[in-house]
């Protein structure tokens, strides 16, 4: 017997995924701030560890909404990405790891920020001001990103304050993102 209900769950019925992870990318940054003499490896690890994490959650939420949101692609990718960056850092030897981390965390945030403007547009017919906000917030993400990627190596101690605030701010993108999607959804009765 097919369901003759109305379509419900979209985009916002997955709204706590990008509360998660911007949860963990908001702990990675300040974890930067607060401790840089950490071992780089260490930190490597457990960044690639997230980025595996982050792929799974991407591939739930692009699996979910993969019949019912035309832009489920991008989360798609977006975990592809995650999932390959998060094993190749896994399996270089240590030597190398370090400089290859900075690389890829760079890169990964400058993805993450570009395909979150995407997101953010999907919200903003309910909410245009709160879209430029979410806006500049990436901006600044992709800025910060830039900023180390240009030279992280002669940055020295510099490379982890780029690196943690541009975590913090994306992280506080995704945060108000999964509220501004709850707020949606609850609004809409789940209808979007």
């Amino acid at each position: 017997m097919k369901d003759t209900l109305p379509y419900k769950g979209g985009l916002t019925r997955l709204w706590w995924i990008p509360l998660i992870t911007g949860i963990l990318s908001i702990g990675f940054g300040i974890w930067c701030l607060c401790s840089p003499e950490t071992s780089l490896p260490v930190f490597a690890y457990v960044f690639a560890g997230a980025m595996c994490l982050a792929a799974l959650l991407n591939f739930v939420y692009s699996f979910l909404n993969s019949g019912r949101d035309s832009g489920w692609g991008w989360s798609l990718a977006l975990g592809i990405l995650e999932l390959i960056a998060g094993v190749w850092l896994f399996s270089l030897p240590e030597v190398l790891l370090v400089d290859t981390f900075i690389f890829v965390i760079g890169i990964w945030l400058i993805v993450a920020a570009i395909n979150s403007i995407c997101e953010a547009s999907v919200l903003s017919t309910v909410s245009p001001a709160w879209m430029i906000w979410m806006i500049l917030l990436l901006i600044a993400t992709i800025i910060l990103a830039f900023v180390f990627l240009s030279n992280p190596i002669a940055g020295g101690i510099a490379v982890w304050l780029w690196i943690g605030l541009s975590l913090i701010t994306f992280g506080i993108f995704r945060i108000a993102f999964s509220m501004k999607a709850r707020q949606v959804n609850k609004l809409t009765g789940g209808m979007l």
